[in-house]
């Protein structure tokens, strides 16, 4: 019976092999090389800034590592020799099927001698398009294998089919393709491996799970095949190095996490070749902004205030300039503040009031009053008191608003009624809102949960004169949108009359106005136009400051993502401080000529094309260079070189946020210690001019 079934099948595989009509050339459709290579989607995305500059890694897919397509060029030598040889000898004389191979395979079975490989590169190929297994792949699948290879030799390359493979095939546990083996095991590019590396790369092909020793056995054999016997005592160690610890290849590493899980959620942005999102973001800023807001969050920590969102967006495109969802180290990083549903407080107040302007039922200059007072609720009687325990009578509309009285703002409530309030949240983008007989009277004092960023955008809508739009991450539809409110008669939706929202413009940037709660001097006055709005929820657990000037709209939110209440926090103590503090950063990077309205619609600094070579670029470290500290070396003697391409006075080199020392000349030399690193070059206003991150191991 075991004679019979080997006869049948080596009859079988020589009439495949001498016969191309039982191929159907009907039945299947071979995809052609630029259709894989177009379609070939890597497991990590990257999240680049306006200008090209990295902001952060991603990890998308959770079951394997793909990284960038390795191209010919990249290929080493050594490394394809390597492959033919242990792989397919006879590569560029067959077309997909090697016959001298597999009736040398069928032979061997008849015999029942050790078992050889028949496969071929081409075989081996079309086995991972079909998606067989390795080992446990039947007479019938190892029948359309053939098949498939020849089919693909006929519209294929030899040379793509090749390529194809060392991007597609499986080396080591998760490690799929060239250059993720290459970088998960030696941090390295597929074009700087030593023909040692090369060689122990082609060798775990077999053997994926193979220890050091057994691969190292293996890699010297083929290396005797291909004249490099000299390399046999090189193998061990290299091989025991790359084995024995997990691969180095980082999930994520940047400074914008939550902003890169919104790209990929929202897929919003248009997807560049090999998974690289051009984002509305400046690295810049947002390592500014984080930088920045960590300082002050830590003189708040005695109040048991952890962590914040900060949100920033230019005007007129809705661009979102700066995202930062959560500080490095919190206890809840991986929460988005920004994103995150909380209780509005006070910042709701606005909307309300611009409300009664628009419906003419108040002028900023009407009489409301502020005494205690009582409401009937469902839940009961309910007596809200101002945040200060302190009443003022009779007071205009302007202060009551400015001075966030909550006595006033119920009584408006009661004028305009809470179904037109919802509607108009709505309208502003506030989303997920319950039905208006859920809330009563206390919508007035932000009993509504809502996002930072609905309330940012909510607050831009103001800034614009009424007009809303959404925001965007992609730089292609913030220029539509900059674009469509250029345009006389623009279709873009009127919220508010510019009548009423000029009105909450003054209102909310008067001093005096606001001075019955707040005084003449404190976090929301400015040297130039800016107004703004601070926001308390109850048991402040939730603390906000949202503001606009001209060109941009910050909103802040503090406070601990558990729901841990703050201690003697306000919104003027709590997130003014960093809303000032970013209002005046881009106060001042406007003032430097940074204009990202302008670059929006160009895609490119107009500076830049101007006299592109007046900027200095960093030389070395490449961006995402990963750098491995050499054990032989004494520690304290090793030094990594920062080089830039040219330098003048008082330009600074800064890693990490941290002053390194004056650019004296191109070069810096810098004791390396493990870590991930951001390395920027500063000019003399402080602003960057270049940054690439790296990492060391």
């Amino acid at each position: 019976m075991f004679l019979k079934n080997n006869i049948l099948i080596i009859f079988c595989i020589s009439i495949l092999l001498y016969s191309d009509s039982l191929i159907s050339q009907e039945d299947r459709v071979i995809p052609s090389y630029s259709e894989i290579r177009n379609g070939y989607s890597p497991s990590d995305g990257i999240i680049v800034d306006l200008y090209g500059r990295f902001l952060q890694t991603i990890r998308l897919d959770k079951k394997e590592r793909k990284l960038v397509w390795t191209e010919e060029s990249e290929i080493p030598e050594t490394l394809l020799l390597s492959l033919l040889i242990q792989e397919d000898k006879r590569f560029f004389e067959h077309s997909g099927v090697d016959s001298y191979a597999v009736l040398g395979a069928v032979r061997d079975r008849v015999l029942g001698v050790s078992k050889r490989g028949a496969s071929t590169l081409s075989m081996q190929l079309a086995g991972i398009f079909l998606k067989t297994t390795p080992g446990k792949r039947s007479f019938f699948d190892k029948w359309e294998q053939m098949s498939y290879a020849r089919q693909l030799e006929k519209t294929w390359k030899k040379t793509e089919i090749i390529v194809a493979y060392l991007n597609l095939a499986q080396f080591r546990g998760e490690l799929r393709g060239l250059r993720a083996v290459s970088r998960g095991l030696f941090q390295k590019e597929p074009s700087a491996l030593s023909d040692t590396e090369s060689i122990l790369l082609v060798s775990l092909l077999p053997f994926p799970h193979a220890g050091p020793e057994f691969l190292s056995k293996r890699s010297c054999a083929l290396a005797k095949k291909i004249d490099k016997a000299d390399l046999c005592g090189s193998f061990f160690s290299t091989a025991e190095i790359a084995t024995s610890k997990p691969t180095g290849l980082p999930s994520f590493g940047g400074i914008a996490y939550h902003f890169a899980q919104k790209v990929f959620k929202d897929n919003e942005t248009r997807s560049e070749k090999n998974g690289r999102w051009k984002t509305t973001l400046d690295f810049d800023l947002q390592s500014k902004i984080t930088e920045l807001s960590k300082n002050i969050l830590e003189g708040l920590k005695h109040q048991n205030v952890a962590e914040t969102g900060i949100l920033v967006l230019d005007n007129s495109s809705g661009a979102v300039l700066a995202y930062v969802g959560n500080l490095p180290n919190t206890r809840s990083f991986y929460v988005d503040a920004i994103s995150s549903k909380r209780q509005a407080g006070s910042t709701l107040k606005p909307f309300l009031y611009a409300l009664a302007f628009e419906k003419r039922i108040l002028k900023p200059s009407s009489i409301l009053e502020d005494s205690p007072a009582e409401w009937n609720a469902v839940s009961g009687i309910y007596r809200p008191s101002n945040y200060s325990n302190v009443y003022h009578g009779k007071v205009q509309a302007k202060y009551a608003l400015a001075s966030s009285l909550n006595i006033p703002a119920i009584h408006v409530l009661d004028l305009v009624g809470v179904p037109d309030f919802v509607q108009k949240l709505k309208e502003l983008g506030i989303l997920g809102l319950k039905r208006a007989d859920f809330y009563g009277v206390s919508l007035a004092l932000g009993t509504a949960d809502v996002t930072l960023l609905e309330l940012t955008n909510a607050y831009r809508t103001l800034a614009n004169g009424g007009i809303y739009s959404e925001t965007t991450l992609d730089p292609f539809k913030a220029r539509q949108v900059l674009s469509e409110s250029l345009q006389e008669g623009s279709s873009l939706a009127r919220v508010y009359s510019r009548d009423s929202a000029d009105t909450l413009s003054e209102i909310l940037s008067n001093r005096e106005y606001r001075s019955l709660s707040f005084g003449l001097n404190n976090h929301l006055s400015t040297r130039f136009f800016s107004a703004a709005k601070t926001g308390t929820s109850q048991d402040m657990r939730d603390n906000w400051c949202i503001g606009y000037s001209k060109k941009y709209t910050v909103g802040v939110w503090v406070g601990n993502m558990n729901g841990s209440p703050m201690w003697d926090v306000s919104g003027v103590t709590g997130a003014a401080p960093i809303w000032n503090a970013v209002m005046n950063l881009l106060q001042e990077r406007e003032s430097n000529s940074w204009n990202p309205i302008l670059e929006i619609q160009n895609e490119v600094p107009k500076s830049r094309i101007a006299n592109p070579s007046s900027n200095p670029k960093i030389l070395v470290p490449g961006n995402e260079t990963i750098f491995a500290l050499d054990p032989d070396i004494p520690k304290g003697r090793q030094r990594l070189r920062f080089s830039a391409s040219s330098f003048e006075s008082g330009f600074r080199w800064i890693l990490n946020g941290n002053t390194l020392g004056e650019l004296k000349d191109k070069e810096w030399f810098w004791k390396p210690e493990k870590g991930f690193y951001i390395l920027s070059l500063q000019d003399q206003n402080g602003k960057m001019i270049d940054s690439v991150v790296f990492e060391v191991r």
